[in-house]
């Protein structure tokens, strides 16, 4: 779609919330994209300048109403999430090269962390992705993701090759353990239900 007067809807935290921010609006009918920051402009020896490194998402000034709309639909239900997470219990998790036990917020369950003690990376909390777990094919295994972006990559990946159902998995598997981008994949699962629907 060609936008003719295209204006800021969204200031993301990362490129993958603007992603996450244009699948939510494409999905309820407003056409958007994303420009990420991929610059290396604001990094200094410490880390990044403020206000630095926001990509933006942009929609068409006609659509802009519905956007905004939509965008305290879709932080509500990031805040909705959040809060979930920030009030569940603290992880212990043993690490299996130095046998000490750390505490982690509920957030990074089923993630690879350091070990506090002796710095090796240590499995916190659990992750359902089952062993056997494939593309449709059953040839070739999907690498178990150690990050929300990957694991929303592998899940992008099958849907794009046509592995519908596989993809809902992937992306319910990815909500399940980042709850803080449940709200895009929602949008991802509703848009490959669409698909299935369409398709029978």
């Amino acid at each position: 779609m060609d936008f003719i007067k295209p204006v800021v809807v969204y200031t993301a935290n990362g490129n993958l919330e603007a992603h996450s921010v244009v699948t939510w609006l494409e999905s309820n009918g407003v056409a958007s994209y994303a420009v990420e920051d991929n610059s290396g402009a604001s990094l200094f020896a410490f880390g990044t300048i403020s206000q630095f490194h926001k990509p933006q998402v942009f929609v068409d000034n006609t659509d802009m109403d519905r956007a905004r709309t939509l965008m305290r639909e879709f932080e509500a239900t990031r805040n909705k999430h959040r809060k979930r997470v920030d009030a569940a219990a603290p992880i212990n998790a043993e690490c299996e090269e130095c046998g000490a036990t750390s505490e982690f917020p509920a957030s990074q369950d089923g993630t690879t962390q350091n070990c506090p003690v002796c710095n090796s990376f240590m499995d916190v909390g659990v992750f359902d992705w089952p062993d056997d777990y494939a593309t449709g094919d059953g040839d070739a295994e999907i690498a178990l993701p150690d990050n929300a972006e990957e694991a929303i990559d592998a899940a992008a990946m099958l849907d794009q090759g046509g592995d519908w159902n596989d993809a809902i998995a992937a992306y319910q598997v990815a909500a399940q353990r980042w709850p803080e981008h449940a709200a895009y994949v929602d949008a991802c699962i509703a848009s490959i239900q669409r698909k299935l629907d369409a398709a029978n």
